[in-house]
């Protein structure tokens, strides 16, 4: 996945979670990505994001912004 279809996929589970966020960015990092967003409230969250399979990485973006909201 490149970074375009990588934030692509975190908006995707924002807005089919209803979640509280905006994205800010997506950067490639060695284990795969780091992702930044901005919660409704100003906060600013960053959480690593391995590259793998897409169904993985959607569950792994709403555990954590679940646990963030």
């Amino acid at each position: 996945m490149n970074a375009t279809e990588v934030e692509r996929l975190v908006r995707d589970v924002i807005v089919h979670g209803g979640l509280p966020f905006t994205v800010l960015s997506v950067s490639s990092s060695p284990p795969g990505w780091t992702i930044t967003v901005r919660s409704e409230t100003g906060d600013i969250v960053q959480f690593p994001l391995a590259d793998g399979r897409p169904v993985d990485m959607r569950i792994t973006i709403q555990d954590t912004l679940e646990g963030q909201s």
